[in-house]
């Protein structure tokens, strides 16, 4: 007897092979719709020079940044595309560029990212895909959240630019501003360059041609961490009339300041199990260092965890004022509370390195020169961006924009859901299609699909040809 849980199996398995021009990467047609709707090639296009080969810089630009969202890696970025000619006919490609070329391509595009060209075509697509989503996509608490960080990719005694760092080891370090989910800035540091001094100079670049474009400076909310925490960044915050939330704990006066504050200006917050916290405290005062024209005011936070007798200090550096957070005190929390619930969510943007790092690969670099993995990083930066637009223009409308009950009745709707890239490749990318063209006409026949995932497609692709 044959039941649906104890299926027969076959006892022989034959294969064939059909001459079809088909596909196992017909869900591109997302990615190749979104940037065709938006102009994304065509900016590419037209701020690139000429290149002389076979192979324009569209063209390899278009097979990395496809061959990276199929799942290849490194260099070899193109070469599963290069033998894969429905694929190739989908994208608009006459072709795609081996493994050799793309290596020596990676001098020439490292050239342009250090010269800035590639920067502001990933500001063009950053700015049009954030300009195109729902806006309350983007929101954390209110705020549009803008992060920056560096993390520490793989290297060696071989590999320019390598730097120890103490504490994290050795490694090229990528420096990146996120706005919301969406990667909006990156570089990898040259010989002498730190991660302040890279999100320093990004900060202007994001403000100026990511968020004063979209109308969204107000919303804004620079989150940094400790390392920032200092004079030159944040006055260039103050500067920027960016709003902010900087950790203070690089400070020595930090520490100090808060063990001065007297009893009665700490808000009691009880213990934290989950952190092992026996109790923890809140409050807020003013700090000014020596070299600091003038005071800011810190957030401190204090707790110890069970048998301990001294407290724990950190701090925290905002220009936020109580107007500012209203709407996270009228849930119950006081001003301390709610700017360390904005802090506090850092961590989890944190989190959003694994779509680049381990999704495309992106945490081994694939060269030795440091111009080549600059001009791969600034590619595969456009990849990332192109990839994460598909969910968060077309996942719409979906789990993302459901609506939760509150505290008294009212009811807020929930942090937006995203699914990863290695899950949007599984679900959306990797599905197979006959590809047919016709009087310039496209057509994509996605085959032996389940009704679910007809469905959920068909919203995807919906939504980006609306957008």
């Amino acid at each position: 007897m044959v039941t649906a849980l104890h299926p027969k199996a076959a006892h022989t398995i034959k294969i064939d092979f059909s001459p079809e021009n088909i596909t196992a990467f017909g869900g591109l047609a997302l990615c190749e719709r979104l940037a065709s709707r938006l102009g994304l090639w065509k900016t590419l296009g037209g701020a690139l020079p000429r290149r002389q080969g076979r192979y324009d810089w569209p063209s390899i630009v278009k097979s990395i940044v496809n061959g990276l969202l199929s799942g290849s890696r490194g260099t070899w970025a193109a070469e599963e595309l290069r033998e894969d000619k429905a694929l190739q006919g989908l994208l608009g490609l006459a072709g795609a560029p081996e493994e050799a070329t793309v290596w020596r391509a990676l001098q020439g595009l490292g050239q342009l990212a250090d010269s800035g060209g590639l920067g502001r075509i990933h500001n063009v697509w950053a700015r049009r895909i954030l300009g195109r989503a729902a806006r309350h996509d983007l929101l954390l608490d209110g705020f549009v959240p803008v992060f920056g960080d560096g993390t520490l990719l793989e290297g060696s005694r071989r590999r320019e630019g390598t730097k120890y760092i103490e504490d994290k080891g050795a490694g090229l370090l990528w420096n990146t501003i996120y706005v919301g989910p969406l990667l909006a800035a990156q570089r990898l540091a040259r010989e002498g360059e730190g991660e302040q001094t890279c999100v320093r100079a990004l900060l202007p670049v994001v403000v100026d041609q990511v968020l004063r474009p979209l109308k969204l400076h107000k919303k804004a909310l620079a989150l940094l961490d400790s390392l920032h925490g200092d004079g030159p960044t944040l006055e260039l915050l103050e500067g920027l009339r960016l709003r902010h939330v900087v950790g203070a704990n690089k400070l020595s006066e930090t520490d100090a300041t808060l063990q001065g504050q007297p009893a009665a200006v700490w808000e009691a917050t009880g213990p934290n199990r989950a952190l092992g916290w026996a109790d923890s405290a809140v409050c807020t005062c003013w700090i000014q260092c020596r070299d600091w024209s003038r005071k800011r005011l810190l957030v401190g936070r204090r707790w110890r965890r069970e048998g301990e007798f001294l407290w724990n200090h950190a701090g925290a550096i905002t220009d936020l004022e109580s107007a500012d957070v209203a709407h996270l005190m009228a849930d119950g929390l006081s001003f301390a509370r709610a700017i360390w619930r904005l802090y506090d969510a850092k961590a989890g943007m944190e989190t959003q390195y694994k779509d680049a790092l381990i999704d495309l690969g992106l945490h081994r670099p694939p060269c030795r020169e440091h111009a080549r993995n600059a001009g791969f990083y600034a590619v595969a930066t456009l990849a990332h961006t192109l990839g994460v637009g598909v969910d968060l223009i077309g996942g719409r409308n979906a789990e993302r924009g459901s609506l939760r009950r509150a505290d008294g009745g009212r009811r807020k709707r929930a942090k937006p859901r995203r699914m990863r890239l290695w899950r949007l490749r599984r679900r959306l990318f990797a599905l197979p299609a006959r590809i047919a063209t016709h009087a310039r006409e496209l057509k994509v026949t996605l085959l032996g699909l389940s009704e679910r995932m007809r469905q959920e497609f068909q919203r995807y692709f919906s939504n980006v040809c609306r957008c």
